[in-house]
């Protein structure tokens, strides 16, 4: 039997202060009503509603003696040090997201809390998503819009180019990036990839990392972040990169050293970045490549979708359920390897 799970004989356990804890924006209605029901059956379940991310404090209290913890990313706190410590009694984590960069998973192993994630949830709409982008920054979709709004400086062109013919270079060709190589190649595009495990994918060609920013008329990221890793597309990479070549990153905005994509922009190299995060809140430096659209930011939204909220919600409860019953989902294996090799090479989806 795991350490966490419950014996047979016994109901959910007894007491608020052995509660298993959900929070997320919504609360219980991120469930359908029969999965509320299954969970509250298989645990003492206190659904938290918060409409941000929780302190290091709050957490304390509200996680106080909770087993297990089900958090989403725009409400969880800083899953460190500070806050395992006080948690003595966690066993688990259920993550609503594919990302966990932000944790220290080796901590999470030295404690023996389990990690469990959601890496198939978001699929297809971020995939899509990472196509918008393409099409937004090369046919310069969102200038137009501001453009008939009267927002456009003076001089800002709308000429744009074609996907039909280019080369686009996947770093990181797993469940999305393979789905976003599928969906490119409907557009007559040339699909290059490099990932450290490659997978079989139709008209795909693998190639070395340096060969694939060297090639690629665009370049999508599409692979984890490792923790308290420098970003890995930097200066260098970005020189390697051929001139005019568009970057693009629905993944991680910390895989990209910001200011140094900056001024790859200024100086005329890099055509063009366009990330899933806002990457540029409150900066006077680069403010005018947002205003020129040669930077778009869509702040975290690839996954915002009617199908992903259904689906993740379902795939939410399973995991938390599988972790509450001992036989956890999706768990992040292997942390040291993780936090040995800080280089792009670990970029995989």
């Amino acid at each position: 039997m795991a350490p966490w799970e419950r014996p047979a004989n016994r109901g959910p356990a007894a007491g608020p202060s052995a509660a298993d804890v959900v929070a997320s924006v919504q609360g219980r209605r991120s469930f359908a009503s029969d999965d509320v029901e299954r969970l509250e059956d298989l645990a003492d379940v206190t659904f938290l509603s918060r409409p941000e991310a929780m302190s290091t404090r709050e957490a304390l209290s509200m996680f106080t003696a909770a087993r297990f913890v089900a958090v989403t990313l725009e409400v969880a706190p800083p899953l460190d040090t500070l806050l395992l410590e006080g948690l003595r009694d966690l066993r688990g984590i259920v993550l609503y997201a594919t990302g966990y960069d932000f944790i220290d998973v080796a901590e999470l192993a030295r404690r023996g809390v389990v990690l469990s994630i959601l890496p198939s949830y978001s699929t297809r709409s971020v995939a899509e998503h990472t196509i918008g982008l393409m099409l937004t920054m090369s046919r310069r979709i969102h200038l137009g819009n501001d453009h008939a709004r009267e927002m456009v400086p003076a001089g800002a062109s709308l000429r744009g180019f074609e996907l039909d013919g280019k080369t686009l270079g996947i770093i990181g060709c797993g469940r999305i990036g393979g789905t976003v190589a599928t969906l490119a190649q409907a557009f007559g595009m040339r699909v290059i990839a490099h990932d450290i495990e490659p997978k079989p994918v139709a008209g795909v060609e693998y190639v070395s990392r340096a060969t694939l920013l060297e090639r690629s008329d665009i370049v999508t990221l599409h692979c984890p972040m490792t923790y308290g890793a420098p970003p890995p597309i930097g200066s260098p990479e970005l020189t390697r990169m051929r001139p005019g070549v568009v970057l693009i990153n629905s993944s991680r905005a910390a895989l990209v050293d910001v200011g140094a994509v900056v001024h790859a922009i200024r100086v005329g190299h890099l055509r063009g970045y366009a990330v899933d995060d806002i990457v540029l809140a409150g900066s006077a430096n680069g403010a005018d490549l947002l205003r020129e659209g040669r930077i778009v930011q869509t702040g975290h939204s690839a996954w915002w979708s009617d199908e992903v909220l259904q689906r993740g919600g379902r795939m939410w409860a399973d995991h938390i359920a599988a972790l509450v019953a001992g036989a956890p989902l999706d768990v992040v294996a292997d942390p040291g390897a993780v936090a040995r090799d800080t280089s792009v090479e670990q970029c995989e989806a």
